[in-house]
């Protein structure tokens, strides 16, 4: 036998004992799976189905053990396994023969594979032969054993042993186990621990109803009871394939009640009770299925309302679904109700506020209604065939919509108005409503005076402007009340009622506050301007005394820092008050410039003023306006700035310039208060001419219902008359009064025509008036009414006398102080034109100087001696300037232009420069003939009454503007109903803002055209321009808001007033005034023209004159030229060469 043989025997018991090794493995695991087996059997009873995975799980093992063994074997045959290739096992097998030599058997085999190539067969042959006897000596499956597989074996039948003793003493449920297990395909239910059962059986309810359901236990269970009901139809709402449960814990006395809600379709039913632990034989315990049988009720497949609102409201037909159970509309809607049912019906009926009313029906359909007019509730009831109705119907809640009442905002006019001549009430109204409005009316109410004791008169008229269907609406137009025959004392107390179109409650009516226009009469009027006045020349003598206080402190401050050279807490602190002073002083000035603005404003509204007093009281708010200097502001900043810096000298020349500024303000200020005194003046004058006019008007109008009187008349109506002839009768004694307060006024100025007012006051004919009034008066109230007739014309007449004296009176102040004020102009001007000749004459004699002449210096002291003159008429200018605002700034600035001249050429002089003092001198020549020539024009406005330069211009392109604007307005109002996309708006806007730019660069044309013209009154267009920028400003912002909308407002308002104010003042002819022509004749160059005729006339002729005064060749050139440019007249060449030269 070969070596290799004894390998193989080798490797076949180690193969042997592995296997067997594997087998006793098997069997203790088997053993314990068995065991486990059957004691899961014992606790959860397994179903065939678990059964038989567990026996086919062993069948897959074993094949899987034996396919494992087949193919170990196969390997190890092969040659495929490393622990069992020949060679690995000669090793292993040399290690247990030969262990101090291992590899001796791996030798010998190696030797005999490779007999036939040994060189020494017979020594290698010797070898393995020796091997092989000592193999045969041994028994090698002895070789393959281990002591711990005696270990195994006692592992196996101790297992054996245990598994035995325990199945022995658990026979029966074991036997029970193995049992089921050897027949797995066989069912075996585990034994139940109760029974239950319901007692209650299959139920028979209808559709809605509720049921119990009654369950008995056998014995007391150890958790909750559920009761599970499943639907026995299949349907297509989820919401009815829901199965529903119930449950009631554990209770002592084996019984179950179940209360179950409305059911309204079959169900089948069972109780259950779940094992608490999963190890519990058994999953459940149920009673047998019921049926709940539901007989179904009567329901709504289909529910809809319809809902007609009143015509009135113009509202579309709303229709909603059943599922919502409030029904909103407005009173006196038809409410239409559709439903189909899933029964064919027998009848139904709508329940409103537990009044019957019967529904038309159609197989399964059925319609009715009912009129909307309470709020309550209303069901729908329906009965099908068997007799069963809908069970608890739907309550469905009535909800009445208010028609509100409509809104009525009062924007113009105020709440109590005085009325100006023009007798309209602006009207501006904002309405509001739901639906819609039926009329807008205006009632009102005329109060006499309460002395007359007559009844007042109560109307009410429409306004057509009201648009019935439009929601939101801005109503506009002037209510003119001339046709209500108004006298003075006389109130309309009137109010708006605004109705909507509620026509099924009746129309509602908002009502606004009552306002009230009153007829002021002149007295009250001029009284009110009066105290005004009076207000304001009290203002104006306390800021003088105020301006004179800091101008003092100023200055002392100024001589305290010329002293110091640091500015100390104290000092510091004087400064900082003084400034805050200033600046409440200043503030107060403002206030002053507001007070004469009103004063002008109310004059202007009544026409109180004449034409040219009041372009008088414009003037001075205007100068009011412009009182403070421009560069004081800019003083009081750079003393802040020097104070903070503690820069002295800076103080110093700050403190100073403040000064200065203040003592000019203090200056404007009083000679503002002796020209308003002279304005008080001509006011009482013009106040006593009105009242007189009025007078006599009321006079005229009551003597006419005088001479109607006969015997047969009312005596409440002759008592009429005589309450109101007192009344005249006192008027005329105030006037009488007002005569001997506007003669203390006017002496200042004309002490002839204060005496005439004194005398006028005085005469026998002011007697004779008050007389015949009185006269008249006495027998109205004694009822002699002849008598009464011929007193009362004698008293017209007389009234139209004293008229005629007064106009006298005023035509003769009016020329005396023209006249006056003419001589000082034409002395100024005159003065001028002598100044202007020498100061050419100079100009000549330096031409006529070399550089080094010694006449310069003389020249310069002469330059000296005009400048000196210049301010001395500088002075009587400025003293003049406090009688009259004919010194226009023009004159100034041509007095200024002057002086500069003067002045360079003077220094120019000194400094031997003849050429740029020549230059000086002609600008010095030029400014001194432009305020020559401001003197003139000034005299031509005295004597003119007044010009229409630009009027009707300004009448035609206001009133296009004003068109314009409006459309502009509308465009605002839609943009303020803000019901239009946005996209829209932001078209709207982009369109209004290119319109309000065209508009403002119209107006300023306008302004310059005006002021061009000379026009006055232009203030109020300068505020339309503000107001105008305001609103563009808002506009590029993508702004629209009811500032906005009222600014527009304001500008088209403002227009239109400016139309009125206009044509006012340059048609009405009790608004013109008198041409006055000057009696006093001039010679010379200040020699002005007697004929007050065009400006070329006057022009050419005072030319005429200025050549004929015996002036030089040069002189007569230079006023040539002048009054050549003024009449836009070619001088001749020669001429002009010689003017060049």
């Amino acid at each position: 036998m070969k070596i290799k043989n004894y390998i193989t025997i080798f490797r076949f018991h180690t193969l042997k004992y592995k296997f067997l090794g594997n087998l006793i493995s098997i069997g203790i695991l088997g053993a314990i799976l068995f065991a486990i087996l059957i004691f899961l059997e014992n606790i959860f009873y397994f179903s065939s189905n678990t059964k038989l995975y567990v026996y086919y799980s062993f069948v897959i093992i074993t094949l899987g053990f034996i396919c494992y063994w087949i193919t170990f074997l196969y390997l190890t045959k092969n040659e495929k396994i490393h622990i069992y290739k020949t060679d690995k096992l000669a090793i292993d097998l040399g290690k247990k023969l030969f262990p101090n030599k291992e590899d001796t058997i791996l030798n010998a085999l190696q030797l005999e594979r490779n007999a036939k190539n040994n060189e020494s067969k017979i020594l290698a042959l010797s070898y393995i032969n020796s091997i092989i006897k000592k193999l045969k000596n041994f028994d090698i499956s002895l070789l393959t054993k281990h002591k711990e597989r005696s270990k195994y074996k006692i592992a196996l039948l101790a297992t054996w042993s245990s598994i035995i003793i325990i199945l022995f003493f658990n026979y029966e449920q074991s036997a029970g186990a193995y049992y089921r297990w050897i027949n797995p395909k066989k069912e075996f239910l585990a034994p139940k621990p109760f029974n239950l059962s319901s007692t209650t059986g299959a139920i028979h309810i209808l559709g809605g109803e509720k049921a119990e359901i009654n369950i008995k236990v056998s014995t007391q269970i150890p958790d909750t009871l559920n009761l599970y009901l499943t639907p026995t139809q299949i349907s297509t709402q989820e919401r009815d394939s829901l199965k529903l449960q119930f449950t009631l814990p554990p209770t002592a006395n084996f019984e179950y009640n179940f209360k179950l809600p409305e059911l309204f379709q079959d169900y089948s039913y069972q109780a259950i009770v779940s094992a608490r632990y999963f190890w519990e034989p058994w999953e459940q315990v149920t009673t047998q299925p019921e049926t709940i049988f539901v007989t179904d009720r009567p329901s709504f497949e289909t529910f809809y309302t319809t809902i007609s609102p009143p015509k009135y409201s113009k509202l579309p037909k709303i229709q909603q679904e059943g599922n919502i159970a409030v029904v909103k509309a407005l009173k006196g809607s038809e409410i239409l109700i559709d439903i189909t049912s899933n029964k064919i019906l027998q009848s139904s009926y709508l329940n409103l506020n537990n009044v019957k009313i019967n529904m038309v029906n159609s197989h399964n359909a059925a319609s009715g209604g009912f009129t909307l007019l309470n709020k309550g509730d209303f069901t729908v009831n329906l009965v099908d065939k068997r007799g069963i109705t809908n069970r608890d119907p739907i309550s469905y809640l009535i909800e009445i919509i208010p028609d509100h009442d409509p809104i009525l905002n009062v924007i113009q006019p105020t709440q109590t108005i005085d009325l100006d001549n023009e007798q309209t009430i602006p009207i501006h109204l904002e309405i509001i409503d739901d639906y819609g409005f039926t009329d807008l009316q205006l009632a009102y109410e005329i109060r006499k005076p309460a002395y007359l004791e007559d009844d007042p008169f109560v109307s009410m008229f429409i306004l057509d402007e009201l648009t019935p269907d439009s929601l939101i609406q801005s109503i506009q137009r002037l209510w003119s009340v001339e046709d209500l025959s108004l006298m003075p004392g006389d109130e309309v107390h009137f109010h708006f009622e605004l109705s909507d179109n509620d026509n099924i409650s009746g129309p509602k009516k908002t009502l606004s506050n009552t306002f009230i226009a009153r007829v002021p009469s002149l007295t009250n009027l001029y009284d009110n301007i009066a105290n005004s006045e009076e207000e304001f020349y009290d203002n104006i003598v306390e800021n003088l005394e105020g301006m004179e206080k800091i101008k003092e402190e100023f200055k002392t401050l100024e001589l305290k820092l010329l002293k110091s050279k640091e500015l100390d807490w104290d000092q510091k602190q004087s400064i900082q008050n003084s400034m805050q002073n200033a600046k409440e002083k200043l503030s107060s000035l403002e206030k002053i410039s507001e007070a004469i603005e009103s004063i002008t404003d109310q004059a202007d509204k009544h026409k109180l003023f004449s034409p040219n007093l009041l372009e008088k009281f414009e003037e001075l708010s205007k100068l009011m306006n412009n009182i403070i200097p421009e560069n004081m502001q800019n003083d009081m900043d750079k003393l802040q700035s020097a104070l903070e810096n503690l820069d002295m000298k800076s103080l110093q020349d700050a403190l100073n310039n403040l000064a200065e500024n203040i003592d000019q303000i203090e200056k404007d200020l009083d000679r503002y208060l002796e020209i308003f005194k002279k304005f008080q003046a001509e006011q009482k004058l013009d106040e006593i001419q009105k009242r007189l006019q009025q007078l006599f008007e009321q006079q005229n109008a009551l003597d006419n219902d005088i001479r109607k009187l006969d015997k047969d008349s009312d005596p409440s109506t002759i008592q009429r008359f005589t309450k109101e002839q007192k009344r005249n009768s006192d008027e005329f004694e105030n006037i009488l009064s007002l005569m001997e307060e506007a003669s203390s006024l006017v002496k200042p100025f004309s002490d002839s025509t204060s005496q005439a007012l004194s005398d006028l006051a005085d005469s026998q004919l002011s007697n004779k008036t008050k007389s015949d009034l009185q006269k008249t008066s006495k027998n109205l109230k004694a009822q002699n009414l002849q008598s009464a007739q011929n007193s009362s014309n004698n008293s017209l007449e007389d009234i139209d006398n004293i008229m005629q004296q007064m106009i006298n009176i005023q035509q003769q102040f009016q020329k005396e102080t023209v006249s006056i004020m003419t001589e000082k102009f034409q002395k100024l001007m005159q003065d001028m034109l002598y100044l202007s000749s020498q100061e050419e004459r100079l100009r000549s004699a330096v031409d006529q100087s070399y550089r080094n002449s010694p006449r310069l210096k003389e020249l310069a002291t002469h330059q000296q001696m005009l400048q000196d003159q210049l301010q001395a008429i500088t002075n009587q200018m400025m003293e003049l300037s406090k009688e009259t605002f004919a010194i226009t700034p023009e004159i100034g600035k041509g007095i200024g232009k002057a002086n500069a001249g003067m002045k360079d050429a003077k220094t120019n002089l000194t400094e031997r420069n003849t050429s740029q003092a020549g230059k000086s001198q002609d600008y010095s020549i030029q400014g001194l003939n432009e305020a020559a020539m401001g003197l003139f024009q000034s005299i031509q406005k005295m004597q003119k009454s007044g010009s229409a330069s630009g009027f009707e211009q300004f009448m035609q392109m206001m009133q296009q503007m004003a068109g314009q604007q409006e459309a502009l307005n509308q465009q605002g109002m839609q943009l303020a109903l803000g019901q239009m996309a946005a996209a829209t708006q932001q078209q709207i806007m982009q369109q209004m803002m290119k319109g309000q730019k065209g508009l403002k660069k119209s107006l300023e044309q306008l302004i310059n055209e005006m002021r061009q013209s000379g026009e006055k009154g232009l203030g109020d267009l300068n505020g339309i321009s503000k107001e105008m920028d305001e609103v563009i400003k808002d506009l590029i912002n993508k702004q629209f808001n009811r500032k906005t909308q009222e600014r527009q407002q304001r500008i088209l308002s403002r227009m239109l007033d400016s139309q009125i104010s206009m044509t006012q003042r340059g048609e009405k002819e009790e608004r013109k005034s008198f041409t006055v022509k000057s009696q006093i004749l001039y010679e010379g160059p200040g020699g002005l023209p007697a004929d007050l005729g065009q400006r070329e006339n006057l022009a050419l002729k005072a030319l005429n004159e200025s050549m004929k005064a015996g002036y030089s060749k040069e002189h007569q050139t230079m006023i040539k030229r002048y009054f050549n440019s003024l009449s836009k007249k070619p001088i001749d060449k020669e001429n002009e060469n010689n003017i060049i030269k």
